[in-house]
């Protein structure tokens, strides 16, 4: 009590001034129209402000929600193909090593760090070993491929993305099978070139091309891009622009594929080579 009084009788005269101010300002706003329609706005117009600021937080709050529940829901509808294993969860390690040898399994991540200007760009997503990801796993987005992973520790991936120069894939024309390799040439962040493909091969601008499923790494199907452009390149082959399916500068949510059988594939293949 005694600090409340010693802190009255300090400040008084501030406390009086304040007092008179405000019912001044209340005679003024009660009793001259103009003034009041004055200060309603003013006042309106700060509520609206921070209304408005709270509602594109709530409704970021809600989407971001949303977007994980879609990113999840998507996860369990790839694990539910023909080609994946049924109802198979990240957790579920001691199953997936006696699976068989000819399903995938896909583990949902969000990116958490993601570059598009340099030459050779990386992509840091929020799963690691823990959730079964191993290096060389192929990354995917509803739009398209992504990359592949390439440096793996407990809870984080660095993936290798199709913005580097060191990414190569190899693609197929949809319509009529042909394949090679797809790389990006460091140029566009919207453009890469797919190349040894025959010169009687007929071509048109936006034909479709998907992964082959050659190399071990991306299954057979995924978007990669269309075609934007073309022309031969030494006569005998056509050098191939495609527009790049997936938008970089906007991922978000991905999906890494673990191809069961990889490990056995890859073994196979290194034997034959080591001879």
């Amino acid at each position: 009590m005694r600090k409340l009084l010693r802190f009255l009788i300090q400040n008084h005269f501030i406390i009086l001034f304040l007092l008179l101010e405000s019912f001044s300002l209340f005679l003024l706003f009660s009793t001259n129209p103009y003034q009041k329609f004055a200060f309603y706005r003013f006042s309106h117009g700060i509520i609206n402000h921070i209304s408005t600021r709270i509602s594109n937080l709530e409704d970021y709050l809600f989407l971001y929600r949303e977007n994980k529940e879609l990113l999840e829901e998507n996860t369990k509808l790839y694990n539910q193909l023909a080609s994946s294993y049924s109802g198979t969860t990240a957790k579920t390690a001691d199953r997936l090593i006696q699976g068989s040898t000819d399903k995938y399994l896909y583990v949902s991540a969000r990116i958490i760090n993601n570059t598009v200007n340099n030459q050779y760009n990386y992509i840091t997503i929020n799963k690691g070993s823990r959730d079964l990801i191993e290096p060389e796993m192929a990354v995917i987005c509803n739009d398209g491929i992504v990359g592949y992973t390439k440096a793996v520790s407990m809870n984080f991936t660095i993936v290798l993305p199709a913005l580097n120069l060191d990414f190569i894939v190899s693609g197929k024309i949809k319509k009529n099978g042909y394949y090679g390799p797809v790389s990006w040439n460091g140029l566009n962040a919207n453009i890469m070139t797919l190349v040894d493909i025959p010169h009687h091969v007929a071509l048109n601008r936006g034909d479709t091309i998907i992964t082959s499923g050659y190399g071990g790494i991306f299954p057979e199907g995924y978007l990669i891009g269309t075609v934007q452009d073309f022309r031969l390149k030494g006569g005998n082959y056509f050098e191939i622009d495609l527009t790049l399916s997936p938008d970089f500068r906007k991922l978000e949510n991905v999906q890494v594929i673990r191809y069961h059988a990889k490990q056995e594939l890859d073994s196979l293949q290194n034997s034959i080579r080591d001879d």
